[in-house]
């Protein structure tokens, strides 16, 4: 799921270089900066939205999540996940009222920051699918989905042709055929270039995400 914004003001100066990306969707553009900041045992990664909301991944040395934090001001919404052996335990604000559940899952991976963690699978240039875990940011369910490998081919990256390692993303299980999105990746150092989705029902406008900015 796309957790991507401006800057946090609270990150460590040994945090990695900044990436900016720019999320369209429709007429609605949203400027987007994520950064990836070490921990002793993983990484955090940190971002804001230009709109306001604000996502906190937490990831252990595999690269898979722990906790995810979540808040969005516009949503009234503010809440952290954290995962319990085969449990997600959410708790906080939700939509304006306070909430606390147990989501029950499998001991399948949870990767909450699919632009990151899927990177490694898009260099393995596997074409096996990758079955696991995510949390929808705005209903705080769970989802199990699985990524797919498919063809490398060249896109446009800030006015260049470069080469790339499309992964498509889809629901796991009966709903495989009805829903999919597409990541494309750096094949060189796995690096998150670009995305293409719908968020919503049927008639939604497409979402379009690219890399704009490396620092």
């Amino acid at each position: 799921m796309l957790g991507m914004g401006l800057l946090l003001g609270s990150m460590s100066i040994s945090a990695d270089p900044a990436l900016l990306y720019r999320d369209f969707t429709g007429s609605v553009q949203i400027l987007i900066n994520i950064q990836q900041e070490p921990l002793p045992n993983g990484s955090l990664i940190n971002s804001l939205l230009s709109d306001g909301d604000v996502h906190r991944v937490e990831l252990d040395e595999s690269n898979a999540t722990v906790s995810y934090r979540f808040a969005s001001p516009v949503r009234k919404t503010s809440y952290l996940v954290r995962r319990e052996g085969n449990v997600l335990v959410a708790q906080g604000t939700l939509k304006g009222a306070s909430f606390s559940r147990r989501i029950a899952i499998n001991a399948g991976p949870w990767l909450e920051s699919m632009e990151w963690e899927l990177a490694d699978y898009a260099m393995s240039g596997s074409t096996q699918p990758l079955v696991f875990w995510v949390v929808n940011p705005f209903e705080a369910q769970a989802f199990e989905m699985q990524a797919i490998g498919e063809r490398p081919e060249n896109i446009m990256d800030n006015g260049q042709s470069v080469p790339a390692q499309r992964v498509r993303v889809r629901p796991a299980g009966f709903l495989a055929p009805f829903y999919s999105t597409l990541y494309w990746f750096r094949p060189t150092d796995g690096r998150f270039l670009r995305y293409e989705g719908v968020r919503g029902l049927p008639g939604t406008p497409l979402t379009v995400v690219e890399l704009i900015g490396e620092d």
